[in-house]
C-alpha cells in the first residue's frame, strides 16, 4: 500500500532588516532604527513523496531528475521476506518526486500566516 505525503517550503531570499518609517532619508553618518526583520518569499515548493512497505522494484537511474526522470531523492531498505508470487526481495521505499513550484496563496493554511 502507498501512502502519499506532500510537504510545503517557502522560497526566500532570507530574513531582511525592517526599520521604523520615517519621513526623511537618513543622511550621510546616520543609522535608520532597526524594527525587526522580515523574511522576503518568492512562490513555494510542493513536495510530494510516496512511501510504502511492499516495493518489489526500484527506480533506474533514469528516473532521476539528473538523468531526466522526474524523482529527486528515493531510498530503499530490503525487508526480511521474498515476494513469494514474484521471488523478488521486498522494499520499504521512500521515492520523492522533483519539486513543484507554486504561489504561496496555494499553500494550504497560508492565507492565516
Amino acid at each position: 500500500m502507498v501512502t502519499r505525503s506532500i510537504s510545503y517550503r517557502l522560497r526566500s531570499s532570507g530574513p531582511q532588516a525592517r526599520s521604523d518609517s520615517c519621513s526623511t532619508v537618513p543622511t550621510e553618518g546616520e543609522i535608520g532604527t532597526i524594527s525587526g526583520f522580515v523574511l522576503q518569499t518568492f512562490k513555494a515548493e510542493e513536495i510530494i513523496t510516496d512511501t510504502c512497505g511492499d516495493k518489489d522494484q526500484i527506480l533506474c537511474s533514469t528516473d532521476m531528475i539528473g538523468l531526466g526522470g522526474n524523482y529527486s531523492a528515493a531510498s530503499y531498505t530490503a525487508q526480511r521476506f521474498v515476494d513469494p508470487d514474484s521471488g523478488n526481495i521486498v522494499f520499504q521505499a521512500s521515492e520523492t518526486f522533483d519539486r513543484t513550484i507554486i504561489d504561496e496563496d496555494a499553500v494550504p493554511g497560508a492565507v492565516a500566516l
